[in-house]
């Protein structure tokens, strides 16, 4: 298909698909300006899953979904929706810093994520008690996990706060990819973050503790909304099996298993605020 080669083309693209609308999304391989042009995207993602449920919870329509990889291959669709005002193209993609900078795109068809990343709007004490208790039968407290939760917000975030000052600069603090070498995850011990490893990183910081403090509280940086979503997203992950293990001697559950489960129920406990934030977003 290459009907996507002229604004005209992309804007009418719906109707090839009987649909409402065309979501551009990020996941699976990625493709270039000139290969989405042509008509090249990826029939499922996880962006699309996650996507699927804002929209059609907060914009009930009938929608086609494509994933074309990267973030900067999505920008370039919604590049192309501001420059020629599409009304039937929608653009979702990870805010990341993009708000905290005042970077992002202003269209009402591009839509972000509330958090860095759909991991941080979708990760919350409440699914992680909801996992747990659809994958033991038993009913778990959120007690039991907020204290885990709270420790690891407390512990990160002044690396938080570093990797905003940094990202401000085009530079990124935590390792992408590589960022599990910031957990220790022994299976007889709740997940912690290596301090050893943040150390390392803390030394390499170009600026003073003070300085990235004051950045941090001048841009409102706020932990769980604004970690690197992977690596907030797989701390949630391992404190799931760990619970699984200690509680009720259950092994062996896959992290993909536990994404899916947590994708599955999410909306259902977000918190106020971020289902205001997709309400106004998708009016």
């Amino acid at each position: 298909m290459a009907f996507t080669r002229t604004a005209s083309g992309l804007n009418n693209q719906h109707l090839f698909y009987n649909v409402d609308f065309i979501v551009f999304v990020e996941g699976g391989q990625s493709f270039t300006k000139q290969e989405i042009d042509q008509g090249h995207f990826n029939e499922m993602s996880i962006d699309i899953i996650f996507w699927t449920a804002i929209f059609n919870t907060y914009k009930p329509a009938k929608y086609k979904f494509k994933a074309v990889g990267s973030k900067s291959a999505v920008k370039k669709v919604a590049e192309d929706i501001i420059n020629n005002n599409l009304t039937t193209v929608f653009t979702a993609m990870d805010q990341e810093f993009d708000m905290v900078l005042s970077s992002n795109l202003i269209h009402p068809n591009i839509k972000y994520t509330y958090g860095y990343s759909w991991e941080n709007d979708i990760w919350n004490e409440e699914v992680i008690c909801d996992i747990i208790s659809r994958l033991s039968a038993i009913n778990t407290q959120k007690g039991t996990i907020s204290p885990h939760i709270n420790r690891f917000l407390r512990d990160i975030k002044f690396s938080v706060y570093s990797d905003a000052y940094l990202f401000s600069k085009g530079l990124s603090y935590f390792p992408r990819p590589g960022h599990m070498r910031l957990f220790l995850v022994n299976p007889a011990l709740a997940p912690e973050l290596n301090r050893s490893e943040l150390t390392l990183l803390k030394n390499t910081l170009p600026v003073s503790k003070s300085t990235i403090y004051s950045y941090g509280s001048k841009k409102s940086i706020q932990v769980r909304r604004n970690c690197y979503g992977h690596l907030f997203g797989d701390y949630c992950k391992n404190l799931v099996k760990f619970l699984l293990r200690t509680l009720y001697n259950l092994n062996g559950i896959s992290d993909e298993i536990i994404r899916r489960l947590a994708l599955s129920n999410y909306i259902v406990h977000f918190s106020d605020e971020i289902r205001n934030y997709y309400q106004t977003s998708l009016q």
